[in-house]
């Protein structure tokens, strides 16, 4: 859409084509407008041509008498009266391909509308932009309607997509009514600005049979009788060639290389013309050019990129050597008759079929025609066409040939719909928690159910199941060596599972029928408490006072919540009491709260005090906000009667980072010296995007202090002594020698971070922690991180929670592939996050002796909104999709949560098994209400 840059009609003086001054016609800046298209009157091709002192040229105004004309334009009241004098075309923005004044599936049979037809999408239509002025190409009375396919969208109106356009008139704050119809002819010249927002969404459903939809919205500002010339633009330019004698610089005969991708630093790219040449209009500043060259090329240039700055305008150009080696060139269509052979008339062609050639790993996709080109270095290659969904090949596929340099190949891959195979169950609430389908056990309904060969990357077959919890999918057959299949369910909104969430590996044959696999689910009991403002959770048995009399040993061993809040207020620590075995396990308020010295980011509960008695009961670390006497801080809880399992009015101690920073990360483990806790500490430095960790060792007194032993970097032998803020870490044994490792995450710029393992060696300083392997997250800023053996190899792996936007994040699933003492990660997976990752915790929260994952998320840096899901991993990867254990009751951030046996106790009686992890979450409404959800098992 034009914005700034674009040259809208004015009311100022222009020349006619003889150069003779007149006073134009006001010429408005908008032409019409409802909520699925936009005219604007706008001087763009060329420009400027209707100033003073210079000679209007063609394309000159829209000119009503001339054709072709937009339906809006074509003897409506917004037909112009007359072509103005100005050389102001008009551009519009349309999903009507047809120009029939509405927006239909008619408009995909179109010619401008057939990428509409190429994706398995039906909400998607082609947003185009068509330019009209009088006398295109030197023809009077050619309007041309110059036609850009811009981008594929989603219809407004439709399945709940906003409006694309929204008018707001000068002086008013609420939007025009699109009920009322188009802007009325009158009203165009009071438009003050209109927003626009185009919903995109992907060609191809995801596991849940949705299709995920990104919102991309601007403004434009309409400023009547004022010229708005926005940034002034220079050219950077230039060719990518064929440098053939390797000169670096271009010949004569020398050929320029049409399909290179040229790209500058922030962000443009163009592709190269049949000539080689590319071209970009850019605002003043500095620049990096770079380019990717075309398949069967290679960059000669040295250096291989350029910085330009601009003023003034600057050619740069890019020398590029054929690679030896040729192009394999690939067809693939549709073998209705399955005999390995196109038969014209009989067979289609199919497009968008992915092709890959290695050595090299060059992928293509083939066209309209079926057609595709992928370059083979010389040598053996081999060429792979990827079977679309429900099809098998009927030709040999991959096939394979040796290339000379300069050499071709042609290859035909056939497919034709597979024979398919049947899977049936029932879903159904497993009200003994079993894991098997007794009698009277109801089904439920509405549960998604799909076959998968790689954990929901690819669905062979879904569907929710029926009234009566049942399902029955039709897949393709599958048989070794190809990977086998697995029936996948994703639990329930509400529930959890009592069995797998995945059945399988199985093979299938055509015709076969394989039957009662089934999945059982149940309920959480919910447990809502009143909280304030979560920023960090821990749930411990604090061995409060629940026992009668002086009979210490009837103490209930039930797990109490330490919630930590930020700033405001008095309740920086609140403490729940569990109630086992009363019901509710919880009172809706805290049992006390404590004031902290600034906001606690983070918590530590561990026994810290080498007392003679009641060594087993926990104490309280605090990592916060850097206040006046400290950012870390130690509560030691009370022993004395009457007091037991309470925090002191104040903290113990208080301690402070080297970097006088805000501690968002505290960890207790016996690292330092003694046979006590010491504390680990990670930092937010007062410098941007900097942090650091530190070792305190505990005295062991039964009134303990501690002494800072270690900062990293310098120690630990971390590469370039450079630490980002540290935003999490986690201990576990990595390496298998039994002792806990450190795992660090942390944020090195707005979406940008580090993981790093460090191996713990000793207790001894210089000698502890040291660095071992670590990885860089250009993308993603680490938030959260969780320990788990997910691949059941026996080895720990790490899941990686991340920030990459606004609204975005990941789960990455690092796999732990360290063999004889050298260390070593994969990133084995990533899964798009259901918005910023906040907090994760792991724990088999599934009928399964899997760990699960759960995940808190936000939805918006800007807003509170967000949510909870657990993953349940069974398949030994994090899956596409979580289940929400709230049902859609919440519906806000969570930035905390911890998991423990909350219906356990030792007294009065051990309940009957199974004993079953359950989940608190600490949920943040607002800046200054909260909640506590605790959903037990």
């Amino acid at each position: 859409m034009h914005t700034a840059s674009s040259r809208r009609s004015t009311g100022r003086p222009g020349m006619d084509r003889r150069g003779l001054t007149y006073l134009v016609s006001p010429q408005p800046p908008i032409a019409y407008v409802d909520s699925l298209q936009v005219l604007i009157n706008a001087d763009l091709a060329p420009f400027p041509d209707s100033l003073p002192g210079l000679l209007p040229v063609y394309p000159a105004a829209y000119n009503p008498v001339g054709d072709p004309k937009p339906y809006p334009l074509n003897g409506t009241q917004w037909t112009p009266p007359k072509k103005y004098l100005t050389g102001a075309e008009v551009v519009r923005w349309t999903l009507d391909a047809n120009n029939d004044g509405k927006v239909d599936s008619t408009d995909w049979t179109a010619p401008n509308g057939t990428d509409a037809q190429r994706t398995a999408n039906p909400s998607d239509y082609v947003l185009m932009r068509q330019v009209y002025g009088d006398s295109t190409f030197g023809a009077a009375g050619n309007n041309g309607g110059t036609t850009q396919r811009v981008a594929l969208v989603q219809r407004p109106a439709k399945n709940g997509v906003v409006p694309m356009f929204k008018v707001y008139m000068q002086g008013s704050t609420t939007p025009y009514d699109w009920s009322n119809g188009p802007v009325p002819a009158s009203q165009l010249a009071n438009i003050d600005r209109i927003t626009i927002a185009v919903t995109a969404s992907s060609a191809r459903p995801d596991s849940k049979g949705t299709y995920p939809s990104t919102v991309l919205t601007t403004e434009v500002t309409s400023m009547r009788n004022t010229p708005n010339f926005g940034s002034t633009l220079y050219t950077v330019d230039g060719y990518v060639f064929n440098d053939v004698n390797k000169s670096g610089a271009r010949d004569a005969g020398e050929s320029g290389l049409s399909g290179a991708s040229v790209r500058t630093s922030t962000g443009l790219s163009t592709p190269t013309d049949a000539t080689g040449y590319y071209l970009f209009r850019l605002p003043a500043g500095t620049y990096t050019l770079h380019h990717i060259p075309p398949a069967g090329y290679g960059t000669w240039s040295n250096p291989d990129s350029f910085v330009v700055t601009v003023p003034p305008s600057v050619t740069r150009s890019f020398a590029d050597t054929a690679r030896a080696g040729g192009f394999v060139h690939s067809f693939t269509f549709w073998d209705v008759n399955a005999n390995g052979v196109y038969n014209a008339g009989v067979d289609s062609i199919l497009q968008v079929v992915k092709v890959t050639v290695t050595p090299g790993n060059d992928v293509e996709y083939t066209n309209s025609t079926g057609n595709c080109a992928n370059f083979a270095p010389t040598g053996a290659y081999t060429v792979a066409a990827a079977a679309p969904d429900s099809f098998v090949a009927t030709t040999t596929n991959p096939a394979s040939g040796t290339m000379t340099n300069g050499g071709s190949a042609s290859f035909n891959f056939g497919f034709n719909k597979s024979a398919m195979g049947t899977v049936k169950g029932t879903v159904f609430v497993d009200g003994n928690r079993d894991g098997i389908m007794n009698a009277g056990e109801a089904g439920i309904s509405g549960v998604w159910v799909g076959v998968t060969p790689d954990a929901g990357i690819t669905v062979k077959g879904w569907q929710y199941t029926d009234a009566n919890g049942n399902f029955s999918l039709d897949v393709p057959v599958v048989a070794s060596p190809a990977a086998p299949y697995y029936i996948m369910s994703i639990v329930k909104p509400g529930y959890f599972p009592t069995s797998t969430t995945t059945i399988g590996p199985f093979y299938l044959s055509a015709g076969q029928v394989i039957n009662n696999n089934n999945f059982g689910e149940v309920g959480y009991q919910v447990i809502n408490l009143t909280a304030s403002r979560v920023l960090s959770l821990a749930a411990t048995d604090v061995i409060e006072n629940d026992w009668n009399g002086n009979h210490t040993e009837n103490a209930r061993g039930d797990a109490d919540l330490v919630l930590g809040a930020d700033a405001s207020g008095t309740d920086q620590l609140s403490v729940w009491f569990n109630q086992y075995d009363k019901s509710p396990l919880f009172n809706s308020t805290p049992d006390y709260t404590r004031t902290a010295q600034q906001s606690v980011l983070s918590i530590a509960a561990d026994t810290l005090d080498n007392t003679a008695t009641w060594k087993n009961r926990p104490d309280v670390a605090t990592g916060t906000k850097n206040a006046g006497s400290g950012n870390f801080f130690v509560w030691l809880t009370q022993n004395s009667s009457g007091n037991e399992g309470y925090l002191p009015a104040n903290a113990d101690l208080a301690y402070r980072t080297s970097d006088m920073g805000d501690v968002q990360s505290i960890l207790s483990y016996d690292c330092a010296g003694g046979s006590m806790p010491d504390l680990i500490v990670g930092t937010r430095s007062p410098t941007a995007n900097q942090g650091t960790i530190e070792v305190w060792q505990n005295s062991d007194a039964a009134s303990p202090t501690f002494s800072r032993q270690e900062i990293y970097p310098p120690a630990g032998l971390i590469p370039g002594n450079t630490l980002g803020e540290v935003t999490c870490m986690a201990l576990a044994d990595f390496d298998g020698d039994g002792k806990k490792d450190l795992v660090v995450g942390t944020r090195t710029g707005t979406y940008s971070g580090q993981l790093l393992f460090f191996k713990y060696v000793s207790k001894v300083n210089g000698a502890r922690f040291l660095y071992q392997c670590g990885y860089t997250l250009p993308s993603d800023a680490v938030t959260s991180l969780a320990v788990m053996d997910i691949d059941l190899d026996g080895k720990q792996d790490v899941i990686v929670g991340t920030q990459a936007g606004l609204t975005s994040g990941s789960l990455e699933q690092w796999g732990n592939k360290t063999l004889a003492g050298v260390w070593s990660f994969n990133l084995d997976r990533n899964v798009n996050a259901p918005g910023i990752v906040l907090s994760l915790v792991a724990a088999d929260f599934g009928g399964t002796n899997h760990t699960d994952l759960a995940v808190g998320f936000r939805s918006d840096a800007a807003t509170y909104v967000g949510g909870l899901r657990v993953y349940f991993c069974d398949t030994g990867r994090i899956p596409s999709n979580g289940s929400d254990p709230s049902a859609g009751s919440v519906v806000n951030m969570v930035p905390a949560m911890a998991t423990a046996n909350f219906n356990y106790g030792l007294q009065p009686a051990i309940p009957s098994p199974p004993f079953l992890k359950d989940l608190a979450a600490g949920v943040k409404i607002s800046a200054t209400t909260g909640a506590l959800v605790v959903y037990i098992r």
